[in-house]
């Protein structure tokens, strides 16, 4: 704010979204610069000192709480039910996806930019949607995915902060590790449910396809974009010291006046409160110059080179015989409903957990609810260890999907016609709790 107060026409009126009555020296000294200043915070979180001196700002102060209604927008019901709609791509497909991406990079690059995989993700389409739009629908963005998602088969490496600048400032990058293969493997076994979508997304899927020559532009530092300029370093330079002790009384109450001081009181008063009111301006100088000098030696730090390694070619093994042979011919295991659906890879203590749960909303709801309204609930509860997790991730990790945990359950829930929106595509589905 002070520093582009002394910009020519940076802008004219200066807005503080803060109640911290620290600002009051940057406040002041902006004012004195020719610009307006007008304060805008809740009342229980703002300083009296700024809104009962008038001389740091030009407007009433801005309650939020008298403008809340117009600040805050309702999402619309189509908003809404694009956010709930839940995903075309299980876990599984994009975590495969993204490993095929990172494998297929340069020899010499193990780590890849979080940015070649985004746009890679962005160019794959599924259905009516991408893989990146899928992701972030999901899960939040692939910096959650991957951190909350996905650390069994990937690491993470974050630059050191302050380190790159520009559009690459939030960037990343990642690597697989471990036997990937195996990884995966076990992901698809705790899929218990593939969309339609995915299903025909798999069957023609191949990473060749989409693989381009700029796709690792940022990991191999051959990426067209052109960083913005330096920074230029800007000096705070105080202004010229001023005897007041030579000047007449009527001389300090016009200066007064200047800097929106009182005027009241004798010439000693007068020469006391312009004493106070320079080393306030030299103590703001001393700051800004102090985090002025701070950015620049941070941006003059270097980004450490990534350790790279040669990436082999793995064998491919034959298709064994199960209900995804066809989707997905690289991998060989036994049916996952003959081991997941004995129970005996699932604690008993969170099938129960997960059952209770759902009869008690069932139960509230007249004895029938849809899949949505269900797993709402269940994220609004805590898994069985009452953790940091809700019941819904502990469902969908133990057995993928709501609708896999009800079939099992054949005996407590029945699962009715399924609804289908006018494209034909799974929109939920009601659970009756049987009597």
């Amino acid at each position: 704010m002070l520093h582009y107060a002394t910009v020519p026409n940076a802008y004219d009126v200066a807005i503080l979204l803060s109640g911290d009555k620290d600002f009051v020296p940057a406040l002041v000294r902006t004012r004195q610069k020719g610009k307006q200043v007008c304060i805008s915070s809740m009342r229980a979180g703002c300083n009296r000192v700024l809104y009962e001196s008038p001389h740091i700002r030009d407007y009433d102060v801005v309650w939020l709480e008298n403008v809340m209604d117009e600040l805050i927008i309702p999402i619309s019901a189509e908003e809404r039910g694009r956010r709930d709609r839940a995903g075309y791509a299980s876990s599984f497909t994009m975590m495969r996806v993204v490993r095929d991406f990172i494998e297929s990079a340069p020899d010499d690059h193990e780590w890849v930019n979080s940015r070649d995989i985004g746009k890679y993700l962005k160019s794959i389409d599924i259905a009516d949607s991408n893989m990146l739009e899928e992701l972030k629908q999901a899960h939040g963005g692939l910096r959650t995915f991957l951190m909350e998602r996905a650390l069994t088969l990937f690491e993470v490496k974050f630059p050191d902060s302050g380190t790159v600048r520009g559009r690459d400032e939030f960037s990343f990058n990642v690597r697989v590790k471990g036997n990937t293969d195996e990884t995966l493997l076990n992901e698809f076994k705790r899929t218990q449910f593939f969309t339609k979508e995915e299903k025909e997304f798999l069957e023609s899927y191949n990473k060749k396809k989409y693989i381009e020559d700029d796709s690792f532009d940022h990991t191999t530092g051959t990426s067209s974009y052109v960083p913005p300029p330096p920074i230029e370093e800007f000096t705070f330079e105080s202004p010229p010291a001023i005897d007041y002790s030579q000047l007449t009384a009527a001389k300090l109450k016009d200066i007064c006046r200047e800097k929106d001081l009182p005027v009241s009181g004798k010439k000693d008063v007068l020469i006391q409160r312009l004493e106070e009111d320079r080393k306030l301006e030299h103590e703001v100088i001393e700051k800004l110059q102090r985090e002025a000098r701070g950015a620049k030696r941070t941006f003059t730090k270097k980004l450490p080179r990534p350790k790279v390694a040669a990436i082999k070619e793995r064998p491919i093994s034959t298709a064994g015989n199960n209900v995804y042979a066809s989707v997905l011919p690289q991998y060989e295991y036994q049916n996952p409903r003959a081991t997941i659906n004995t129970g005996e890879s699932v604690d008993p203590a969170i099938g129960a957990h997960l059952e209770d749960l759902i009869k008690e909303y069932l139960a509230a709801s007249g004895g029938e609810a849809g899949s949505r309204d269900v797993g709402r609930y269940l994220a609004a509860n805590s898994d069985s260890k009452n953790g940091n997790n809700s019941a819904l991730t502990e469902l969908k990790e133990s057995y993928g999907s709501l609708l896999a945990f009800i079939g099992r359950r054949g005996n407590t829930f029945t699962v009715l016609d399924k609804k289908k929106g006018r494209s034909g595509q799974e929109k939920g589905f009601p659970i009756r709790l049987n009597n």
